[in-house]
């Protein structure tokens, strides 16, 4: 399979602005992914998205999506527990009529918690999320995000636990927040190299398949600010990465949630396959 490239999106290129147009015009532009963003709310009907699915499949697009922002797994009040139970439901649901693999999430902020308890409060509440939607045929992977912010419950060893203790999570990798948070320091390709040897030590072949997030980044000592489009700042650089991720042969997909979404896209594309071409 080796590795896929989508925006996180609609296209910028796209004359359309649906998503369905949006999986066609990615395929016009040689990219292999999309996620679907569903950050504002779930606003996409499910006859839709089962056509919009027949239509990736026939264009071998592989589909994701990210579940809304107003989701917080770490919550003791039991209104924003409902909220986020039924947005990870809604959001989960469509992206399985659409085909569709994993549904990513921001897991939840720490607020007054210690971090050991808010582990222990988002691992109860995704099980409890879990069966509704396992519960309703539901056949779907959700993505534990790396967080950008200090504030946030998310960190890389977190969502590695959450992933190896609950077999329906997968961590969703964005290189950016984790060099905005602290969580790792992305300069050159030894930094690469000890997250992925580290996936692949604790999630054995998930390294096959994983979901990631890639952009540069402006961030201060509390995190991330916002992202910005590749070649800006070089932080983090991409070009280590594409040659670690040609050199091992890792599998997976890469949404570029960059401001220039299929352009940089398509920028780590060619460059990850001209790596591949060099390979022995």
């Amino acid at each position: 399979m080796n590795i896929r490239f989508g925006p996180a999106g609609i296209p910028i290129q796209c004359k359309g602005n649906s998503t369905l147009e949006g999986v066609q015009c990615c395929r016009e532009l040689g990219l292999e992914a999309m996620e679907m963003e569903f950050v504002q709310g779930v606003k996409l009907k499910a006859k839709n998205a089962v056509e919009i699915g027949k239509v990736a499949e026939k264009l071998d697009i592989s589909l994701s999506s990210h579940a809304p922002y107003f989701v917080n797994f770490c919550s003791v009040i039991k209104e924003k527990q409902d909220t986020t139970l039924r947005n990870i439901y809604e959001a989960a649901k469509i992206t399985h009529a659409a085909g569709g693999r994993i549904t990513v999430f921001h897991p939840g902020y720490y607020q007054k918690l210690t971090k050991e308890e808010a582990y222990e409060i988002a691992k109860r509440s995704l099980r409890g999320a879990w069966e509704k939607i396992h519960g309703e045929g539901i056949k779907i992977a959700l993505g534990a995000e790396t967080v950008g912010k200090r504030s946030q419950f998310g960190g890389f060893d977190e969502v590695i636990r959450l992933s190896q203790e609950l077999d329906f999570v997968e961590p969703v990798i964005d290189f950016a927040h984790m060099h905005a948070r602290g969580d790792a320091v992305l300069k050159g390709e030894n930094d690469y190299r000890v997250i992925f040897t580290k996936l692949e030590k604790q999630l054995g072949d998930y390294v096959k398949h994983f979901h990631s997030h890639f952009s540069e980044i402006e961030y201060t000592g509390k995190g991330e600010r916002n992202h910005i489009p590749l070649g800006t700042k070089n932080v983090p650089p991409f070009k280590p990465l594409m040659k670690v991720l040609a050199e091992n042969g890792y599998s997976g997909v890469i949404i570029c949630e960059s401001p220039k979404l299929d352009l940089d896209a398509l920028k780590m594309q060619a460059e990850y396959r001209a790596l591949l071409k060099k390979r022995p």
